[in-house]
């Protein structure tokens, strides 16, 4: 439909309406605006394109240069007539006139050009309804027309609402002896000099001009509300692609052919025809669904109907059975859904899903899941893929911080365009990078999910502050060895297993007070190793808690080291970390050897070979770790004996009358002084216990299956838990004892407002009881075959001497049982003081009119600051709610930053990629089963667990319930090889995954059937 002859008049210049601002040059970041979307709808007529302006000129020509300008030199008095009447109007062209702030389709221009009419404006008879909650005083001040069989009869502001037919859209056509009648005329009135277009337009029509109507029944945008934009352009997924197509310039959209349900079923050989016609160049097609129901702002349904790849253009039976079997998965049969078909991709090196923003809260980033390996366009979108990667970049990241995968590069610029000239920031975009770097856009829809977060300046804050705190942490510390300084969520006493990546206030001083400020440091020091006093090892960014992973080894390094050999030491360990970052879970099984055991030489072949230590050097840090793990072997009695003292004492806390807060810190600082130190040694030792066996394995002095075994007859809290569900069952202990006996523990055992079991006995106990007694134990019953064990346990025992280590048989059996049971027996004890604690905070903030939610965004040093008179209060009621408001704050500003699992440079701040973490998997045993995602249930799920795949995020002894539930195996996020839960998965011989890290969790979440099969390393989604 090329017109050479035709002019596009911009109207920009008229005076803002009620004080709001043009949008032409609205967008996202200001390099893509609405006259990209004016300019694209008109190219069928290919106009030359006059802008007249006034406000923001000079900027729109700059962006602009190829388009003509003229000014309004009195755009600030006047309206949109004067502006058209400062244009270079003649009669060699038909002229259209255009609002700068309107939308509208090709199609609509189409129309107007069809009409034989002195003049042609585009209307909207469905004006009243455009949008939702039009108001009467926006009816009342619209430009109106009042119609007649197709002509308009009436044009202008002054229309009464209820006697108007439709909206004046804003697109005008003039025929060429119109724009010349206009162009000749000097003595307009100054009324209509300063009116409005469709004023100018009645004098037209009164003139004698005819002025024909193009209805557009709604389909056009008058860019009012942040939205506007964006809704007018996306619509389905063929839709949205087309439109787009033409406008994209940092990527591609594939040609392609879409038809209704309808128009298939009516005219299925024309169909055929069009895709031969217009893909006739491509040899693949795919067939895509294109649902009402998909891509919408409220719903997105993504995934939920069929594509089919690789068909065959040249087999039209093929193509028809594709086609039918899109349509087929349909659900609702309505006959305006689509089916959309295209080129099939080749040479796909990437593809994926990109977001402009996090799904789980709003938060500023591009999130792109990809996979770069299997040359699939939909692995991503289908599950099926085994090792996709997840990139986070913030949007404001300083452009010399950003780093992305070389493959990767011009993803980027490609998402922002598309945002920009959607001038909208909360998108789901697919797309495929073939060979040569090419970004191919397969779809775009709005993230459906509405967040209650958005960006503050706090947020905004956090990360750049972040960002200098891990600066300044760089310097030397006191006792402290090595050049530079990483932090990690996994690599030494786990925050991120224990407390959360973004625990509240309290939680993460209650974990700081009780270990990482001072009780670390100290069990190293005990134990044999560096005394790096008083290092803390926890640092927060941006309200997510870090490992200090250079104070972490070095306080790993035996005693008996000098500083230089210490500090090398080091530097070697944190540059193999950075080197092998999918690592940072196991650093004490695979970076940093902390006791000595039966497989030393591959630590000597790493430290000669890759580090240059001399033997010399490698035999002075054996002979150290070797008198570490012989400390080990005989000081767990007295470890125990000290844990027992300690639950001797917890009696004199429960009959006191010591005032709520003040008993709270108490047991605190009693857990402090005498529990979790006791804990921390024989956590300790349990990890070398753990690592004997282990290395045994290795080394082929065990086998796996005796391993097994052993582990098997451990009888840990979670095995006197099942047991005593079944003397419950079977009437030998009361469910109030059995109550009173677990009821401290904790899913989140720092958490306040986690429900501890005796605060839902009828969730976390019940069940447990419930199933013993379906099962029909008369009593419990442990019975572990340890053949395998007992036939190979000699040849350990002779092994471990012949290393030199001290210990029988017997004794080093009692050893490894005593601390892998003691640990989890002084966790247990420990955790009741804590426990008590955190309801006496609760107590505490219930008498002064605070929720456990309100108390949990208090830190304890507010609290002991408020005890010891520190801070004086005239109203402490009062005082913690502001307290309580400011850490509320502060969490909200936290769930809008990401972070990594390791911290290695400044960057990692801004931009980066999830490490490869290979999880911990546990157990020998293969189970396909239904998973469960316990983050998305409440304490008040009842639902049955048995039989199940639980996944939770944290490997927390607090989840010790689940045991007793009959599950069939357990995910977790976070994990370590030694960690609780896999212990505990070992003792009941559980299938388990144990550490999976926080994309692969989240795609494995999305799944309803999952199989687990340890053996292999591997888990998979069934469906």
């Amino acid at each position: 439909m090329k017109n050479e002859h035709a002019r596009l008049i911009i109207l920009g210049a008229g005076k803002p309406f009620s004080g709001e601002q043009h949008s032409v040059l609205r967008g996202t970041t200001g390099r893509r605006r609405v006259l990209d979307w004016l300019l694209h709808a008109m190219r069928s007529v290919e106009p030359s394109v006059h802008f007249v302006g006034g406000y923001q000129l000079d900027e729109i020509a700059e962006r602009y240069p190829e388009l003509h300008y003229s000014v309004n030199p009195h755009w600030q008095s006047t309206g949109a007539a004067a502006s058209l009447l400062e244009a270079p109007l003649n009669d060699h062209a038909v002229h259209y006139v255009s609002y700068a702030d309107v939308l509208f389709r090709d199609s609509a221009v189409q129309a107007l050009s069809s009409s034989d009419a002195d003049i042609a404006v585009l209307v909207d008879s469905n004006w009243r309804h455009r949008f939702e909650g039009r108001s009467a005083e926006d009816l009342e001040r619209c430009e109106k027309v009042n119609l007649h069989g197709g002509r308009v009869t009436r044009m202008g502001r002054d229309i009464l609402p209820e006697l108007a037919d439709a909206e004046f859209v804003g697109l005008v056509r003039l025929q060429p002896e119109v724009a010349g009648f206009l162009a000749e005329q000097s003595d307009f009135p100054e009324a209509i000099r300063k009116g409005s277009l469709t004023q100018l337009l009645e004098l037209l029509r009164v003139r004698g001009f005819s002025v024909s109507a193009a209805d557009v029944a709604g389909g056009w945008a008058e860019l009012n509300e942040p939205n506007d934009l964006s809704r007018f352009i996306l619509g389905t997924k063929a839709q949205t692609l087309h439109r787009l197509q033409g406008v994209v310039s940092r990527s591609r959209i594939e040609d392609q052919v879409s038809f209704t349900v309808a128009e298939w079923q009516d005219m299925d050989a024309e169909v055929l025809a069009r895709i031969g016609e217009r893909l006739g160049g491509t040899d693949k097609l795919v067939v895509r669904s294109s649902a009402l129901s998909e891509d919408g702002f409220g719903v997105s349904n993504a995934g939920a109907y069929t594509s089919v790849l690789n068909v065959d253009r040249q087999s039209e039976d093929g193509l028809r059975a594709a086609i039918e079997k899109v349509i087929a998965s349909y659900p609702d049969g309505h006959p305006d859904n689509q089916v959309l078909v295209q080129p099939m991709l080749e040479q796909v090196i990437a593809s994926g899903v990109a977001f402009t923003k996090t799904l789980s809260s709003g938060a500023p980033y591009y999130v792109v899941n990809y996979d770069d390996t299997t040359s699939s366009t939909e692995s991503i979108t289908s599950g099926a893929s085994r090792d996709h990667k997840t990139l986070f970049v913030h949007r404001d990241a300083p452009e010399h911080l950003i780093q992305v995968p070389e493959n990767l590069t011009g993803l980027m610029p490609a998402l922002r365009e598309i945002e920009e000239l959607l001038d909208f920031d909360s998108l789901d975009m697919e797309f495929a990078i073939t060979r040569g770097g090419l970004i191919h856009i397969l779809q775009v829809r709005p993230i459906a999910v509405q967040h209650e977060l958005t960006s503050s300046e706090a947020a905004q804050g956090l990360l750049a502050n972040a960002a200098d705190r891990f600066r300044q942490l760089q310097a030397p510390s006191p006792f402290v060895v090595g050049k530079r300084a990483y932090f990690g969520v996994m690599p030494d006493w786990n925050p991120a297993e224990i407390i959360g990546t973004r625990p509240g206030r309290l939680s993460s001083s209650l974990y700081r007070y009780l270990i990482m400020d001072d009780v670390w440091a100290a069990q190293r020091a005990e134990y044999g190793y560096r005394d790096v006093r008083p290092q803390p090892l926890l640092r927060m960014f941006a309200g997510h808690p870090y490992v200090d992973i250079r104070a972490s080894f070095s306080s790993f390094i035996p005693q008996s080291l000098d500083d230089g050999l210490a500090g090398r030491l080091v530097d070697f360990y944190m540059d193999w970390l950075r080197s092998h970052p999918q690592l940072h879970d196991k650093v004490e099984f695979d970076v940093v050897p902390t006791c000595y055991a039966l497989d030393f030489d591959r630590w000597r072949d790493r430290l000669m070979a890759e580090g240059n230590f001399s033997a010399e050097e490698v035999g002075r840090l054996g002979v150290g770790l070797k008198t570490i793990t012989a400390c080990a072997i005989t000081r767990t009695d007295e470890d125990l004996a000290a844990v027992d003292r300690f639950e001797k004492r917890f009696s004199e806390f429960q009959n006191t009358t010591t005032p709520g807060l003040d008993q709270a810190l108490l047991l605190l600082e009693e857990c402090r002084r005498y529990g979790t130190l006791a804990f921390a040694h024989l956590a300790r030792s349990a990890f070398v216990a753990v690592t004997l066996l282990r290395s045994a394995v290795e080394k082929g002095i065990l086998s796996q299956s005796a391993m097994d075994a052993f582990l098997n007859s451990i009888r840990t809290v979670s095995h006197r838990f099942t047991d005593d569900a079944a003397k419950v069952a079977c009437s030998e202990l009361s469910m109030e004892a059995f109550t009173q006996h677990y009821g401290h523990l904790r899913p989140g055992t720092y958490d306040i407002t986690s429900p501890c079991y005796g605060d839902n006995p009828g969730h976390f106990l019940a069940p447990v009881v419930e199933r013993a007694a379906a099962e029909g134990k008369a009593e419990p019953v442990h019975q572990v075959s340890l053949g395998a064990w007992e036939s190979e346990k000699h040849e350990f025992a002779g092994a471990v001497a012949a290393a030199g280590l001290p210990g029988s048989v017997e004794q080093l059996e009692r050893f490894m049982r005593n601390a892998i049971e003691g640990r989890e027996y002084a966790k247990f004890v420990f955790t009741r003081h804590l426990s008590l604690a955190l309801d006496g905070l609760a107590a505490y903030g219930e008498q002064h009119g605070l929720t456990r939610e309100q108390m949990a965004d208090i830190s304890l040093e507010a609290l002991s600051a408020l005890r010891s008179g520190t801070v004086a209060v005239a109203d402490e009621a009062s005082w913690l709610m502001a307290q309580a408001a400011e850490g509320h704050e502060a969490s909200r500003a936290t769930a809008m930053v990401e972070l990594p699992p390791l911290l290695f440079s400044e960057s990692d701040f801004y931009a980066f990629l999830y490490t490869d973490s290979h999880a911990n998997f546990v157990g020998s045993g293969k189970v396909s089963a239904e998973c469960v995602d316990l983050q998305k249930q409440t304490a008040d799920d009842h639902g049955s667990l048995a039989g199940k795949i639980a996944m939770i995020p944290q490997a927390d002894p607090g989840y010790d319930w689940l045991f007793g539930h009959g599950i069939a195996g357990l995910i977790t996020t976070y994990g370590g090889a030694n960690s609780h839960m896999a212990i505990r998965a070992a003792e009941f011989g559980l299938p388990a995954a144990i550490g999976v890290g926080e994309g692969k969790y989240e795609a494995l979440a999305r799944a309803s059937v999952l199989e687990l099969d340890p053996v292999n390393k591997r888990i998979e989604v069934i469906r």
